[in-house]
């Protein structure tokens, strides 16, 4: 099981080949997605999901959650991890995530 890494834990500490996960808070049925950049020779995006949060499992319309992303640490070296809060159609960005990743 991957480690998983959240805003209040920005360093996240592998190894190459590693996988981990980020979890941030999101609300996509208001039109906002959180987008990743990154250095594709460092890490790679492997999956991404959405689950809502307890209270709005129950209410599914308009109800928060968690998105997650799961990437691989591709070689050893010390990259950047960004992420925007976004609307597609929308310039801006309404809320920003970053991350530093040591891969050993």
């Amino acid at each position: 099981m991957p480690k998983t890494y959240t805003r209040d834990h920005p360093s996240i500490g592998v190894k190459a080949g590693d996988q981990f996960v980020v979890e941030l808070a999101a609300n996509p049925t208001t039109g906002y997605q959180w987008q990743p950049a990154f250095d594709p020779a460092a890490l790679k995006l492997v999956g991404r999901d959405f689950s809502l949060a307890g209270a709005a499992v129950g209410a599914a319309i308009g109800g928060g959650g968690v998105e997650r992303f799961r990437f691989e640490s591709l070689a050893a070296g010390a990259s950047r991890l960004s992420f925007a809060y976004q609307r597609a159609w929308e310039p801006g960005v309404r809320d920003q995530a970053q991350f530093e990743v040591k891969a050993a």
